[in-house]
């Protein structure tokens, strides 16, 4: 290496000292050809600097072992004709561009997450202890199943839903990272996260996810309903103590993992319809746990050795071929959901037809990663799977089969539903003239006696 370095100065000087001849006889041979031919010396370090530096160096060392140095061509000599002048004229732009750049850099600073003050960094740091993509991605599937669920749409319980799902699911990321800390430190994708780099020390990030895991919580429980609380709590719970753990003694934790993310649509269901899980959520749930399976499994292919390296048990790593078939048959099982939806009167037949060549280029791919098992296969899979779930989100949304704007009901249907009907099948069953009356005034008393005193316990 030292050897090169000394040739890349000699090189340097040689170029230098002919430009300069070159520039001072510029006058006298404008117009004509040059042509310019490097040479590397085969002599030892020390006696490369120039002519009469080798010699004089030579004299004092004596003469080396073997043949004497000598000057021999890089490569093949390069001949082209060359307009000096140009050149020249070139080199001196570089240069001048050059100087002028290095002395406005040096009056400049350049921004990083260091330079911030010290209220946003902590922030900054936060957020990726919460793993910010990851729970972006929590969020929308949440906020995807209450937009979807058969109920009308409250600002309110919606903001206190996404914020509440968004502190648990950054605290049960939080708790992850401390937990795995010194296995992040072993690979090259997560070697550079907050705790792993000492930004944050494990106490401090374990009082950030206490705090946020209350706070989200207790925002469920109190702002939404008990039953997206639960949700939001036992979410946690399988992700921080039996998911994060899992990694490291068995393959399983692939379907606890698809198991954790499952759960989010059913949080942003039960928020909108105020705790009923019907047909729709457990579809939409599948949906998500499937899903996981072709995504998870890609990209843990093409970072086996990283896992390998952690400790961490992967199907990747221990049942390649497990690996791909589980991708290839969860692809199947998303196309079997979204036939199945219609059919349980969640969505319109639309859904089933607009998915079905959606879910079969999906199949498709992860056929060719079954096929294949290569990291191109398992890239593309991987990539298609990201646009994948947006566009199927968004076909179930837009082929929603009921839809409810409002809850209020009229007062004038309310009063019907005590009175029109009782009185209706009395006209209809009555067989005279006198009795028929009679039971419909009958009737209208009853009703009245029952309507008074719920009127009068409402006021």
């Amino acid at each position: 290496m030292h050897r090169i370095v000394a040739n890349s100065r000699l090189w340097c000087d040689l170029a230098a000292r002919h430009l300069s001849q070159q520039r001072s006889s510029l006058a006298a041979r404008q117009g004509q050809l040059g042509f310019v031919r490097l040479y590397v010396s085969k002599a030892p370090v020390s006696q490369i600097s120039s002519s009469g530096a080798a010699k004089s160096s030579d004299e004092r060392n004596g003469p080396a072992k073997g043949a004497a140095p000598q000057a021999i061509p890089l490569a093949v000599p390069l001949v082209v004709p060359l307009d000096t002048k140009a050149i020249v004229n070139e080199i001196t732009k570089s240069l001048e561009k050059n100087s002028k750049a290095g002395k406005q850099d040096d009056g400049q600073v350049v921004a990083s997450i260091t330079s911030l003050p010290g209220f946003s960094r902590l922030i900054y740091h936060y957020l990726m202890l919460s793993k910010i993509r990851l729970t972006s991605l929590v969020v929308m599937t949440a906020m995807a199943g209450y937009a979807m669920a058969p109920a009308p749409f409250e600002l309110s319980t919606f903001l206190l839903c996404s914020i509440g799902t968004t502190l648990v699911s950054g605290s049960a990321n939080s708790i992850n990272q401390v937990i795995e800390t010194s296995f992040d430190a072993q690979m090259a994708r997560t070697r550079n996260r907050v705790l792993v780099q000492g930004h944050l020390s494990r106490l401090h990030a374990v009082g950030f996810a206490l705090g946020a895991s209350t706070v989200g919580v207790g925002m469920l429980y109190f702002g939404v309903n008990e039953l997206t609380a639960a949700l939001g709590a036992a979410n946690l719970i399988l992700y921080t103590s039996i998911y994060t753990p899992m990694k490291r003694y068995s393959i399983l934790n692939t379907w606890v993992g698809s198991l954790v993310g499952a759960i989010p649509p059913l949080m942003g269901w039960a928020a909108c319809t105020g705790g009923d899980i019907g047909a729709g959520a457990w579809i939409l749930a599948g949906l998500l746990y499937c899903w996981q399976f072709p995504h998870f499994n890609a990209l843990s292919w093409n970072i086996r050795p990283e896992y390998l390296k952690a400790g961490y048990k992967m199907m990747a790593n221990s049942h390649p071929q497990l690996c791909t078939r589980v991708s290839l048959r969860h692809t199947g099982y998303t196309t079997a959901l979204c036939l199945l939806a219609p059919a349980l009167d969640v969505t319109n037949m639309w859904f089933a037809l607009e998915t079905l060549p959606l879910n079969a280029y999906f199949a498709y791919l992860a056929y060719e990663f079954h096929q294949k098992a290569d990291s191109k296969s398992s890239r593309k899979l991987f990539r298609f799977s990201l646009l994948h779930l947006p566009l199927l989100m968004i076909l179930f949304l837009l082929n929603k089969k009921h839809w409810v704007f409002s809850n209020d009901k009229p007062e004038e249907q309310q009063i019907d539903e005590y009175l029109v009907p009782n009185i209706v099948a009395e006209v209809g069953a009555g067989s005279g003239g006198g009795s028929g009356i009679k039971a419909i005034e009958d009737n209208l008393l009853m009703n009245v006696a029952s309507v008074l005193p719920a009127a009068a316990a409402k006021n």
